[in-house]
């Protein structure tokens, strides 16, 4: 069933099944607000931290909700870029895509598309978006409408409802991770999960005081993709999976208070994210021809999975 529905200004577009109810803010980026186990009534996604508003393009992300599922691309790290024709092109903060609104088309009672055009090229990133049983399946496609090859990473964004003992499970691949940031100084650029500062063990959900926060990816990744969060509270869990030769990385945010640098109120979530790049920046991906590229007036398509399981 879809239902759209008006609050606090802002248009809203239900989708609910007999297990899941899934919002989404059409005129905020297209962001899922909530992601809701209807069994235990839990939002598996973070709530806002601030009112939703609008942003222009190029505003600082963290100058805004910083809460729900967002998609970055054609970056995540502002950067400019130099294209193959020689033009440079500047990309803002979490790239283009949450700041914008998106048009939408409700097909059937468990489908809808949404759709947005991008800047500074010309593009148009669908999304379509479907529910059966426990399960959420998000059909991604860019069309690239340019006479030269529109380079870009693409990583989902979803930051997660989580709480102190929660737990993490990641690929047995990730053994090993390389660190993109980090506030903690005894984080190395190579580590093991999960004892990353081979001290505590970050597969464990902190509480906000321990004041850590990391960014990490995995090496390419050679078998099904997925990853976890396990709710220990009501014994229910968050499973992401992909194909890993469409995406071929897991980027993974874990923020136990020490997200923002200069703010006040830390954050307390975890990010798990699904990428076509082993880094937040599109200038250094092209540098390590890390980058996906569609062709010219071509199109590139992937698929993404997400599953909500009860142990009971």
């Amino acid at each position: 069933m879809i239902t759209t529905f008006k609050q606090n200004g802002f248009d809203h577009i239900s989708l609910e099944n007999e297990l899941l109810k899934v919002i989404f803010l059409p005129e905020i980026g297209g962001k899922m607000i909530k992601l809701i186990n209807k069994k235990t009534n839990t939002n598996f996604l973070l709530e806002p931290h601030k009112e939703y508003k609008h942003a222009f393009h190029g505003a600082p992300f963290e100058n805004y909700d910083a809460s729900g599922f967002d998609e970055c691309f054609p970056t995540i790290e502002a950067c400019e870029i130099t294209t193959e024709s020689g033009a440079k092109i500047k990309f803002p903060d979490h790239g283009q895509l949450w700041s914008k609104a998106w048009d939408y088309e409700i097909i059937g009672e468990e489908t809808f598309i949404r759709t947005t055009k991008g800047i500074n090229w010309n593009y148009v990133f669908k999304k379509i978006i479907s529910l059966e049983g426990n399960k959420l399946t998000i059909d991604y496609e860019v069309e690239n409408f340019e006479d030269e090859p529109l380079p870009y990473i693409w990583a989902a964004h979803p930051l997660l409802n989580i709480e102190p003992g929660d737990e993490i499970y990641l690929p047995e691949e990730m053994r090993k991770v390389f660190v993109g940031w980090t506030n903690d100084k005894n984080i190395g650029s190579e580590v093991e999960w999960s004892y990353l500062d081979n001290e505590n063990d970050f597969s464990v959900v902190q509480p906000v005081e321990f004041g850590k926060a990391v960014k990490f990816f995995s090496h390419q990744l050679k078998e099904f993709g997925w990853a976890a969060l396990h709710k220990i509270k009501n014994k229910e869990s968050f499973l992401i999976s992909f194909d890993t030769s469409e995406i071929p990385f897991l980027g993974v945010w874990l923020c136990y208070g020490g997200w923002p640098p200069n703010g006040n109120q830390k954050h307390l979530t975890v990010a798990l994210e699904p990428a076509t790049a082993s880094c937040d920046s599109l200038a250094e991906a092209m540098q390590k021809k890390l980058c996906s590229v569609v062709d010219p007036h071509k199109k590139n398509i992937w698929q993404l999975e997400i599953a909500i399981v009860n142990e009971q």
